[in-house]
């Protein structure tokens, strides 16, 4: 909980911090003395509550006047750029300014106490909101619990089941009127805890993923979103249960269905491909060209594998709406980028989610592995190792030390 001290007198803001500390709530101070600077703090951050001196000076070097804190309530009234503390609590030494700011402050749905170093009412009432402000922070929190990086999938089985083999101490968790069950877990890096987040749309394509992505964003603003599970592969550059991390993806259905001069219908692509942060691209790059990567990653499966060796290739992935499953279906999409890995049916949704989300943005990312080749010899035989060898590298990354990410326990 964030909270703004409004007074020009040092002293006094040093003995109500003395109060704040009483309460054992988790609570950051910031101090300014004047009117314009608390404006100012208003506007560039979000304050849970507000102790505001009555007798306050409008800018620095001005004098102060008696109703110098009342006009500047009324000013953050009257500014919708400025965000509006939960509750507002006014202090004043000054008797006199009491008895004259009482019912104004009343009408604002403020509270106003006398200070002095010779009563202990004030530091009740302070004490007192604060409490109940943390408890309410609290009780908010329960329902947008912190999120480092989140994780979508299109389907429970194979594609969340992989995810949640990943020893992360899962939890479920329902949030009232939200029919999706999310999954809460957490691993240890350099001593502090990455909260991670995994929730499955439950059906395959771009709408379903899209609508979950955004959703998950806006509650719980994780710093990364990363869509894992399964993907069809170009035969010839990739094979059964290679790992794919997208860099560009794209929808390749995006663009105008016209005709030839013969009249015949011909599809007009016009893809926006969405390239990957490249931090994370280089480093996904490096742990690809280890092969103590790949070794883990199929060390750990208990059940025959694919002929061949595992590979983890960061390249293009295309989005379509539809399933493959037919010699040539590859083809067009291949003359979109000459250099398609993979075709799936969400990773881009997800990109776009990122995309068109209110800042802060997460960095989107895309890890799917091949489970056939979108031919007539299409199956359902690797999906669940396809699905686990994503999940598997999606851990290896995210756990190296060169992974960039402030978690929300400060590391």
């Amino acid at each position: 909980m964030r909270l703004l001290i409004v007074d020009d007198e040092y002293e006094k803001a040093i003995e109500i911090s003395k109060v704040i500390a009483t309460t054992g709530a988790q609570i950051s101070i910031e101090h300014v003395t004047t009117s314009t600077a608390a404006r100012r703090a208003l506007r560039t951050g979000r304050f849970e509550f507000a102790v505001i001196d009555l007798n306050l000076p409008d800018a620095v070097g001005a004098p102060p006047t008696k109703d110098g804190g009342i006009a500047l309530f009324d000013l953050l009234m009257m500014d919708e750029r400025s965000s509006l503390p939960t509750d507002v609590l006014f202090l004043s030494a000054k008797d006199d300014l009491i008895s004259e700011a009482a019912t104004l402050v009343i009408e604002r749905g403020a509270t106003l106490c006398r200070f002095g170093l010779d009563t202990d009412e004030w530091k009740h009432v302070l004490s007192g909101k604060l409490k109940l402000a943390a408890e309410r922070a609290r009780r908010a929190q329960l329902d947008r619990p912190p999120v480092d990086v989140a994780v979508v999938t299109a389907l429970i089985s194979p594609e969340l089941t992989a995810v949640l083999d990943l020893d992360y101490g899962w939890s479920e968790k329902r949030f009232p009127e939200d029919l999706t069950n999310y999954h809460f877990g957490s691993f240890d890096k350099e001593g502090q805890p990455v909260r991670v987040m995994a929730a499955s749309a439950g059906r395959k394509g771009m709408p379903s993923s899209a609508a979950l992505a955004s959703k998950i964003v806006e509650r719980f603003r994780p710093k990364y979103i990363v869509m894992l599970g399964i993907c069809a592969g170009v035969r010839g550059k990739t094979g059964l249960g290679d790992v794919i991390v997208a860099d560009p993806s794209w929808d390749c259905g995006s663009g105008k269905m016209s005709e030839s001069e013969d009249g015949s219908p011909v599809f007009l692509a016009a893809p926006y491909q969405k390239a990957l942060n490249p931090v994370i691209s280089q480093l996904a790059l490096d742990l690809a060209s280890k092969s103590a990567t790949s070794k883990a990653i199929t060390g750990a499966w208990n059940a025959p594998t694919p002929a061949g060796n595992l590979s983890i290739r960061v390249g293009p992935m295309a989005s379509g709406a539809a399933v493959l499953a037919h010699g040539n279906a590859v083809l067009p999409i291949t003359a979109q980028n000459r250099e398609l890995l993979g075709v799936e049916m969400e990773a881009y949704a997800v990109m776009a989610a990122a995309d068109y989300a209110v800042g802060p943005q997460p960095t989107p990312i895309a890890i799917k592995s091949v489970c056939d080749f979108a031919d007539a010899q299409k199956s359902d035989d690797w999906q669940a190792y396809a699905a686990f060898t994503s999940a598997r590298f999606f851990d290896r990354l995210v756990r190296d030390i060169a992974f960039p990410i402030q978690t929300s326990s400060g590391l």
